[in-house]
């Protein structure tokens, strides 16, 4: 083989890249340099740095595969600096998907730089052995509950412990929401629709809403029922695979997709519910995740059957007439995952809208980020305040009584933030606000 042969990309797409996972070169060929990117990207904002742009990290990921340029330490932070909140590509008018290839980058980091034995060790456990087991992930959680319970949490939060430590850990203890039993076990398998049936439902419990908010998520189950959906609740899901697709486990992500699949359209519904965006992301993209390794009839079944719950209730009509009058104003923040990997803005608002007695005051910068994205608020505490900030002065604007939003992640980070800037607002999830306006005779 020439030199010439050997740098020819159509000859070696994926050049220094490992060849198990490499992103696709066909989406680094799609960039043309317009630079619409720039605007949206909150790590550009930040630090003013090309190669921590869109457009820079999708030329890193170029010179890669044209081998003109190794995997080195450089390409392993971008694509770990990257936020993943797809602003970007709802921006760029040729389509080009710079988180996603930004994630696949991360697996390739994992195998061309590893880390050292013990850190590899440490993920390897939580992604591959804790995270797949909702039994394991459950049990997990019973010494955050006693920690709360016996006062531990109030000794440590009025000592000066946290300072001793690094500012990741003090934020993470300080984003605990109040912590109740998983409700995974205590859900029934099939909650039967209220009134008049209008169809059947898979619900998609997700980890955290599980683990960290229960009660949201059985609030979902009961806003389905009352809206005439027979809901059913597989106490065999496992995670929808959003975290290790974010920490570059893609083997294992597959696995999670599989399962979930197969789990789901053994139920023979109508719908797949879920009211995480993250975990509605990563399900819409099974059918990519695993393309070439399954049959393309059962992910394209799968993939059609995807909504989430604001989602599905804008499409299938709310039933308004029974529901109470709640006078809050309320102002929305847009999840990343739900407003631009998923492309669903305007039907949560839609949801507010219809419930009785609120006012929707609508915020500048909505679909900005919150500066959560899964674990990038603990990598980088500093440059997550500051995207935190921006958001939060925009909140402040509106003068809300509730800020409403869709994902847990943001809503874990949000909440904390209005919490340490003294902030009046209350933070909730769209179905909460929802919830509250049920009739009473709905309650559990």
């Amino acid at each position: 083989m020439t030199d010439t042969d050997k740098k020819d990309p159509k000859l070696s797409p994926t050049g220094n890249f490992s060849k198990q996972d490499a992103p696709p070169y066909e989406g680094s060929l799609q960039c043309m340099r317009c630079g619409f990117c720039l605007p949206t990207c909150p790590t550009f904002v930040l630090t003013g740095r090309e190669r921590s742009s869109p457009r820079g990290r999708v030329a890193l990921a170029r010179a890669v595969a044209e081998e003109k340029l190794d995997f080195t330490e450089a390409v392993k932070e971008e694509s770990f600096f990257c936020l993943d909140c797809r602003a970007c590509t709802t921006a760029c008018p040729s389509g080009v998907k710079a988180g996603e290839i930004m994630e696949i980058c991360r697996d390739q980091a994992h195998q061309l730089k590893p880390g050292g034995h013990l850190s590899t060790g440490f993920r390897n456990f939580i992604l591959q052995k804790m995270m797949p087991s909702p039994e394991r992930m459950e049990s997990a959680m019973l010494p955050s509950r006693l920690y709360q319970r016996l006062g531990i949490q109030w000794l440590v939060r009025h000592s000066q412990l946290l300072k001793l430590g690094p500012d990741w850990m003090a934020k993470a203890e300080g984003m605990m929401p109040k912590m109740d039993k998983p409700l995974r076990l205590q859900l029934p398998e099939i909650t039967p629709a209220i009134g008049e049936k209008r169809g059947k439902v898979g619900f998609f419990l997700g980890c955290v809403m599980t683990l960290m908010y229960p009660e949201i998520s059985r609030q979902t189950v009961r806003v389905l029922a009352h809206q005439g959906f027979e809901v059913v609740t597989p106490k065999q899901t496992k995670c929808c695979g959003a975290p290790h697709l974010t920490e570059g486990d893609r083997k294992t992500a597959r696995d999670l997709a599989l399962f979930n699949i197969d789990l789901f359209l053994d139920q023979d519904v109508e719908y797949i519910v879920t009211d995480c965006a993250g975990c509605g992301s990563a399900l819409k993209e099974y059918e990519e995740l695993l393309e070439g390794e399954a049959d393309h009839h059962r992910l394209a079944q799968f993939r059609s059957k995807i909504r989430d719950i604001s989602e599905f209730l804008a499409e299938v009509g709310l039933r308004t007439e029974a529901l109470k009058e709640i006078k809050r104003s309320v102002t929305y923040h847009e999840p990343c995952h739900l407003c631009h990997a998923q492309g669903i803005s305007q039907q949560p608002r839609e949801v507010i809208r219809q419930i009785p007695g609120i006012e929707l005051r609508e915020m500048k910068e909505s679909s900005w980020c919150c500066g959560s994205a899964a674990t990038w608020g603990l990598k980088f505490t500093d440059e997550s305040q500051q995207v935190l900030d921006r958001k939060l002065n925009n909140v402040k604007q509106t003068e809300a009584d509730i800020l409403v939003t869709g994902n847990p992640g943001c809503q874990l980070q949000l909440a904390w933030g209005v919490r340490e800037a003294g902030m009046p607002q209350e933070v909730k999830h769209l179905i909460e606000l929802l919830g509250e306006a049920l009739p009473e005779s709905d309650n559990d």
